[in-house]
């Protein structure tokens, strides 16, 4: 079961890539290395308190998301915990433009305020979208909706441009 769960993720993982728009290579060496920060914050929760992950991709990615898909990225790493019931979601993306990443930013809000007017249905899953944060740094932004972890995952974060 786990070689499946492994093998299903490493695809999901090429495609997110390919449904974000994200260019061949490695990201600019001035920016972080977005999905490096998801995969090591992830480990760090340890096996037994991380949720279970997937890509959003092609129409699940616009449905969440309606509008990214319009915008070039240099890298894009979109995941939502794949049992609804549970608020942890990372949008991480950089764009060629500052100006995109405060749009992105604007579409990001929105997914976190669809969330809490109803769209994560349980009451325990709005309390943690709403402690959810949208943040831009030069041209990259960020949704990060971490639950319980929320704290630590913004200031992970925010740790990659000091």
């Amino acid at each position: 079961m786990k070689k499946i769960f492994t093998v299903l993720l490493a695809a999901a993982l090429v495609l997110s890539l390919v449904a974000c728009g994200s260019k061949s290579g490695s990201p600019d060496q001035d920016a972080p290395d977005l999905n490096r920060y998801f995969e090591d914050f992830m480990s760090g929760l340890g096996e037994e308190n991380a949720p279970a992950m997937m890509d959003l991709e092609g129409q699940y990615l616009e449905a969440a998301y309606p509008g990214l898909s319009a915008y070039q990225t240099k890298q894009c790493v979109v995941k939502a915990a794949a049992i609804s019931s549970v608020p942890f979601e990372f949008a991480l993306v950089e764009l060629e433009k500052e100006a995109d990443a405060k749009a992105v930013a604007e579409i990001f809000q929105a997914r976190v305020d669809s969330q809490i007017a109803g769209g994560a249905f349980y009451p325990s899953t709005i309390e943690g979208w709403q402690k959810a944060a949208v943040i831009t740094q030069g041209n990259v932004a960020a949704l990060i909706c971490a639950n319980t972890e929320q704290d630590a995952a913004v200031e992970a974060f925010n740790a990659l441009f000091q």
